[in-house]
């Protein structure tokens, strides 16, 4: 199978599993805040913090999740919407009047009560990546939200609104038609810009390529293909995205096509394609030019549940990339300001199932056995020493000082999709969507604090209010 044809099929369980929002079906209820328990209260749990869970739920429904991380009940349920970069203040989007306009509220993340409001003409909501980044810009100054795409004689539709959530002026719209849809990427700090996924398009060797477009928001126009300097076209899998504290930069890993005419990595004879090997992208968002940095060319993999795993931490300057991924035992230390790796290094490797029914299962169901998708697989601790990675099952910790793991650090049988830490960096909260819970750690010591059940999808931890 072609590796792309892999990676789409990989991307088709993640959106069945989260209906995604670029084609996800309109809801038909609107949530409203409410308290409802996601579990029956069990009092067991060693902490006290406030969880802030996004979960998309059947249809595409998603709420925001207040959830009581000691009795693992949940305190309030917002509409779903974008949050400020400080996490204070939530752009919660509602149907309103027959589902012909759309209701923008400005809401109070703790406490839940609305400051003000504004209404749109027609159906917009709240847009995420797959990382947890929202569609408003870091000053709050600059909101984008999207329709429902939906498909007239064949062709889909997409539509995107910036507006000034203060005052609820629309600053551009942006009307597309086409075979594909438009998905959302990011947005530049100074709003100036909206980067989106374009429709695939046929390439003269007979593969698809997907390129990412700037939408200029003063002129509302959708600017061509070569708006963005250094554009390199997207060869194998790409991770969830992070991005620098100012939001300028935006970082990704791509895989790489894990299928390649060499079969060994040392001998003369062997000449890779630039596209065969990973890299890193980092894409700087107010100057629109993209930059990348090759990994060495060992460090791909045709094993794809491997291949899936790695993820990117960024430290707070922007200035260092971190590249984990624990299942092939690997990280790679990236300067971004020269776009040159500064170490590499091994790690302990964590092992994937080995045993027969696992391997049964892998000669049956190969594709079916990848479904897994990392949106927040790596975070770095207040200090900087330690990045905690997402591994095959489990979590690695990792020193940032060595690029030396500790062995064993949380080892079980789960496999973690997102990584959240608290403000003081003393616990951890990890996502397990096959599980459906949220289990929570001690960085100390590694013990297991307790755990939470999940309601649905858990896309990724919004905020965490930490016990005083």
């Amino acid at each position: 199978m072609r590796p792309r044809r892999i990676i789409v099929l990989a991307f088709a369980f993640l959106l069945a599993a989260c209906s995604a929002q670029v084609a996800a079906p309109r809801p038909t209820d609107t949530p409203v805040a409410t308290t409802s328990p996601t579990a029956t209260p069990r009092p067991t749990n060693a902490t006290n913090d406030v969880v802030y869970l996004r979960s998309v739920g059947s249809g595409g429904v998603t709420n925001i999740l207040a959830i009581d991380a000691r009795t693992g009940a949940t305190l309030r349920t917002l509409p779903d919407g974008s949050p400020s970069s400080d996490r204070s203040t939530l752009y919660a989007t509602e149907e309103t009047n027959g589902a012909t306009q759309t209701l923008v509220r400005r809401v109070d993340i703790a406490s839940g009560r609305e400051s003000g409001a504004f209404t749109l003409g027609g159906t917009y909501h709240a847009i995420w990546t797959d990382s947890g980044q929202a569609a408003l810009s870091p000053d709050g100054r600059h909101l984008a939200l999207s329709i429902y795409p939906y498909k007239v004689d064949g062709e889909w539709v997409t539509g995107y609104k910036v507006v000034d959530p203060a005052s609820g002026t629309i600053e551009a719209s942006l009307d597309l038609k086409g075979q594909s849809t438009y998905g959302f990427v990011a947005m530049s700090p100074d709003g100036r810009s909206l980067y989106l996924n374009g429709p695939l398009a046929l390439s003269p060797s007979g593969e698809t390529d997907s390129g990412i477009r700037v939408f200029d928001v003063p002129s509302s126009t959708l600017l061509p293909a070569n708006a963005i300097a250094g554009a390199v076209k997207q060869s194998g899998f790409r991770a969830a995205p992070v991005f620098s504290k100012d939001g300028r930069w935006m970082f990704s890993l791509d895989a790489g096509n894990p299928v390649g005419n060499c079969t060994s990595f040392d001998g003369p004879r062997c000449s890779p394609k630039p596209d065969e090997r990973p890299y890193v992208v980092a894409l700087d968002l107010v100057s629109r030019r993209m930059m990348t940095v090759a990994l060495p060319m060992e460090q791909r993999t045709t094993d794809f549940e491997k291949y899936v795993l790695w993820s990117l931490a960024v430290a707070p300057d922007g200035g260092t990339v971190y590249a984990i991924n624990p299942a092939l035992g690997l990280i790679d230390e990236i300067d971004t300001r020269q776009m040159v790796i500064r170490r590499t290094s091994t790690i302990v490797v964590s092992r994937a199932d080995t045993g027969p029914l696992s391997a049964l299962g892998q000669l049956l169901f190969p594709v079916a056995q990848a479904k897994r998708y990392i949106t927040g697989g790596a975070v770095l601790s207040p200090d900087g020493s330690r990045i905690y990675a997402v591994a095959f099952k489990g979590i690695s910790v990792i020193e940032t000082a060595t690029l030396a793991s500790r062995p064993n650090y949380f080892v079980t049988d789960e496999e973690f999709d997102s990584l959240a830490l608290t403000s003081d960096g003393e616990r951890l909260y990890a996502v397990s969507n096959t599980k459906r819970t949220i289990v929570i750690v001690a960085t100390r010591d590694a013990a297991r604090l307790g755990e939470l059940k999940i309601p649905a999808f858990g896309q990724t931890i919004v905020r965490i209010d930490s016990a005083r």
